[in-house]
């Protein structure tokens, strides 16, 4: 199957190969479409969407009783325990 882009995606698609970014223009091909069909068909049942936004309520309910986390801790901890740099 070929596929045409339009020059300007053409150019940002080589960059991201070339920088090492994605492997191949193929492989970003696939996976864009996987992500759009499993979207597309509604990959999160009605029960997972449910769980999701309880999960999210739950999450505000805790900011407002001032149980959050400042984003910038947040990253600092992550970036700490999967060792990557600043």
């Amino acid at each position: 199957m070929n596929i045409a882009l339009s020059p300007e995606l053409e150019k940002l698609l080589a960059e991201k190969v070339e920088r090492g970014e994605i492997q191949s223009a193929d492989k970003l091909v696939e996976l864009a479409l996987t992500f759009y069909f499993d979207y597309a068909a509604g990959a999160m049942d009605e029960q997972e969407f449910r769980e999701t936004q309880a999960a999210i309520d739950e999450a505000r309910e805790q900011s407002r009783r001032g149980e959050a986390l400042a984003a910038k801790r947040v990253f600092e901890e992550l970036r700490a325990k999967h060792g990557i740099p600043r």
